[in-house]
């Protein structure tokens, strides 16, 4: 009888052991608000939207993201965009880096000229040192990084001719975004460099206001650029990404659960865009050679030429945005 019991009891106890219900996760009903400074289909807007679907799915429904592009949360103003995400006005942005690298001027090291040949090797560096860099940099400013999304490598593109030797840019008018490092940089050329805001550059364009302007394939298509520029140049002199964060106090009130689950929906989000950016890329230059656009490729030579000329530029940036950024980034 005795032998019967303690079978059962250690019947029992495995039961208990094997069947004890698992945790179950909980989520805050909760809608978040996500400021970006692009358009409803810019890239960053693309992240967003998947990262929605991703975490209402994921969530039952009861994390809601309400996006707000064109920094309509800032008037419009893309430094005011940082300065009311680092406030906790906002749950979640996005910028370029560009852009952000206004609070850590390390951050501007990524805009060196040929920093990335490609975008494995710059999904390889932002993935480690560069990633461990912009945490700490954007921490310091009430900011928790999550993830980063290609804003392009540049082309140069004009109405005049196809770029294939620095001689070729000089007294060409070039739209640039603003920023030192850009005016310096074609200026190095005999270039005038033009600040100007992205909305109006493509009358800009039409209008001969300015010669060319540069930016990735995908960009140039989203704002139909190849309408009015028909010699494009692959320099790939440039690359910037978008980066996406929470506010540090805001994203603190959500419980364990929520947070890593926005961490991870966004990352995966950001993945995929990654992943089509890349594919969509090669396509663009088909799409852009059947509309009557004539484009030219750097060669190693050609980049090892163009970059001599700019190597006072790099070096003087070198310095201003220091050792252990220009090393985060695989600056040499």
């Amino acid at each position: 009888m005795n032998k019967i019991i303690s079978s059962l009891l250690g019947l029992g106890v495995g039961i208990m052991l094997t069947s004890a219900p698992v945790q179950a996760q909980t989520y805050d009903d909760v809608t978040l608000r996500f400021s970006l400074n692009g358009t409803d289909v810019s890239v960053e807007a693309r992240v967003i939207n998947k990262f929605t679907e991703l975490v209402k799915e994921a969530s039952g429904g009861k994390i809601k993201i309400q996006s707000f592009p064109n920094a309509q949360l800032a008037g419009g103003n893309l430094a005011k965009s940082v300065e009311i995400a680092t406030m906790g006005t906002v749950d979640l942005a996005c910028w370029s880096q560009s852009v952000v690298a206004s609070l850590d001027n390390g951050l501007f090291a990524v805009l060196l000229p040929w920093v990335f040949s490609d975008y494995a090797q710059a999904e390889e560096v932002y993935n480690s040192t560069a990633g461990d860099y912009i945490t700490k940099a954007l921490g310091k400013h009430g900011l928790t990084y999550i993830t980063f999304a290609h804003n392009g490598i540049k082309a140069m593109t004009n109405s005049k001719r196809l770029i294939k030797k620095p001689d070729d840019l000089k007294n060409m008018k070039i739209r640039v975004s603003g920023g030192a490092l850009n005016m310096d940089f074609y200026s190095a050329f005999g270039a005038d460099p033009i600040a100007m805001s992205w909305s109006e550059v493509y009358t800009a364009l039409q209008q001969g206001t300015v010669d060319g302007h540069d930016n990735s394939l995908v960009t140039i298509k989203s704002a139909n650029i190849q309408e009015v520029q028909k010699y494009m140049t692959i320099s790939k002199h440039m690359y910037d990404a978008f980066l996406f964060a929470a506010s540090t106090d805001r994203f603190a009130k959500l419980n364990k659960d929520s947070q890593e689950l926005i961490k991870a929906k966004l990352s995966e989000a950001a993945a995929i865009v990654r992943k089509e950016f890349v594919e969509e890329e090669s396509g663009v230059r088909k799409e852009f050679e059947a509309q009557g656009v004539e484009f030219y490729e750097f060669t190693p030579e050609d980049t090892a030429t163009f970059k001599a000329v700019a190597q006072p530029v790099i070096d003087k940036y070198k310095v201003q945005y220091g050792e252990e950024a220009c090393k985060a980034f695989g600056i040499k």
